[in-house]
């Protein structure tokens, strides 16, 4: 292959052209590859970190030859008859897909393996494909450096035989071992100093609470079950004030609450009602102009939202009956929701800006509940048959982290979910009690 794309051949002008055309095949391709790794697993946190270790530190052993580890690979060349059906740009361009889908072709280094399994544990799709592009640029890299100034096709040749030689001799391997080994001891580092804030039970009182609602600095609203009813009450500055409703979101210096047949905004520091806004529906949240909540209209159920300057009514979402639409909530230009059917469950974005909806997570064999958004992280539940888990989901870069597992045999199970600002607030009930934690 590269005593094909050799300035000899065809000349500076077409070495260059095939040069970009291989680094675009390979960039794209391992992009590619890095994406689909990205989105294999649920990524970030202690676990990720300590396994994307155990990889790095397995592999620099059997790169030093001590132990003797499987190296997944084609042990082939790419098809030499490419050379001769297409012209040199085509071909480059396809000699460098090849070459950036990695285990397609001969690996005389464990590196990729251990950088793909990184990838999946650790990078999410975003990260992913940029961690991977840079294999794709690395391979660019290495064909421009063995044809830069080759002048006949002996000179080509005999780049090649050099390279494979440092391969040979097994010096390359010891390298790269010794660098898998340093990698490792850095992941395992991480992984030691990465240990899971452990969740604190706020003091809140004797009565069973829930529905958490976090604010800027010592400010949380959320709901108290005395004697059988539901109030919604709002912590500030030490100080605990009864709300004129329940399933209170704070929003700065506001917080709204449904007050029955309608819902009412208050004013954090005061506790003054400062509006009243008299639409039927549940599970209010608000941002900025905007107030999100959940109705049920001619026999659907439908996720409206409402701009508390404009009274534009828009509605975002709607489901048949049999369909579970959850309650919203609302940061910016974002709103998560969860959609459940008999069939799926979707973990859902919409953006006022765009219009438009999409999908973040899916799943046939769980159940997405409680979604929450401040800025771009998102926390929500995922119940599976043998657990409930509180995830975390970074959209800047696609991220995410398992923040807390229960088991069915602890008795608790989880509930409503809360972030502001990397603070993560969720409830925690038994058949009879229920309490609120911070992470």
């Amino acid at each position: 292959m590269v005593e094909t794309i050799v300035p000899v051949v065809h000349g500076i002008r077409s070495w260059i052209v095939s040069l970009i055309a291989f680094a675009a095949g390979a960039l794209l391709t391992a992009a590619a590859v890095g994406l689909a790794l990205g989105v294999a697993l649920p990524t970030g946190g202690s676990p990720a970190l300590l396994a994307a270790g155990l990889v790095a530190v397995a592999y620099a052993v059997g790169e030093l030859g001590l132990v003797r580890l499987p190296t997944p690979q084609l042990r082939r060349q790419v098809p030499e008859r490419w050379r001769e059906r297409y012209s040199q740009p085509v071909t480059g361009f396809l000699y460098g897909a090849g070459l950036g889908l990695g285990f397609v072709t001969y690996l005389p280094v464990a590196t990729l393996i251990v950088v793909c399994a990184g990838v999946a544990l650790v990078a999410g799709p975003l990260g992913g494909a940029a961690v991977l592009s840079g294999f794709g640029i690395g391979r660019a890299a290495v064909l421009a450096a063995s044809t830069w100034g080759v002048r006949s096709y002996e000179c080509a040749t005999g780049r090649v035989e050099t390279m494979a030689g440092w391969a040979a001799d097994g010096r390359l391997r010891r390298a790269n071992g010794l660098a898998l080994a340093l990698l490792g001891a850095v992941l395992l580092l991480a992984a030691s100093g990465a240990t899971a804030k452990a969740a604190t039970r706020l003091d809140l009182g004797p009565d069973p609470v829930a529905d958490p609602s976090l604010g800027d600095g010592d400010v949380l609203a959320y709901d108290e079950v005395a004697g059988g009813v539901v109030e919604g009450k709002l912590l500030a500055g030490g100080t605990t004030a009864d709300l004129p409703g329940t399933h209170p979101d704070v929003d700065g210096g506001r917080v709204v609450v449904d007050s029955g047949p309608g819902f009412k905004l208050v004013d954090v520091g005061t506790g003054a009602v400062i509006r009243t806004i008299p639409r039927a529906g549940t599970d209010p949240a608000l941002s900025g102009d905007w107030l999100v909540y959940r109705r049920v209209a001619s026999s659907r159920r439908e996720l409206v939202a409402f701009n508390l300057v404009t009274s534009e009514t828009r509605v975002i979402a709607h489901s048949l009956l049999r369909t579970d639409l959850g309650p919203a909530d609302v940061s910016g230009p974002r709103v998560v929701f969860t959609r459940t059917s008999d069939r799926r469950s979707r973990l859902m974005l919409y953006r006022f800006d765009t219009r438009v909806s999409r999908v973040l997570r899916e799943a046939t064999r769980a159940v997405y509940a409680h979604a929450e958004v401040d800025a771009r992280l998102v926390v929500y539940t995922r119940q599976l048959s043998d657990r409930q888990q509180l995830l975390r989901l970074n959209l800047r870069d696609g991220t995410g982290a398992v923040l807390r597992t229960q088991r069915p045999g602890s008795g608790r199970a989880l509930w409503t979910v809360s972030v502001n600002n990397w603070r993560f607030a969720f409830t925690l009930y038994t058949a009879t009690e229920a309490w609120i934690y911070e992470l």
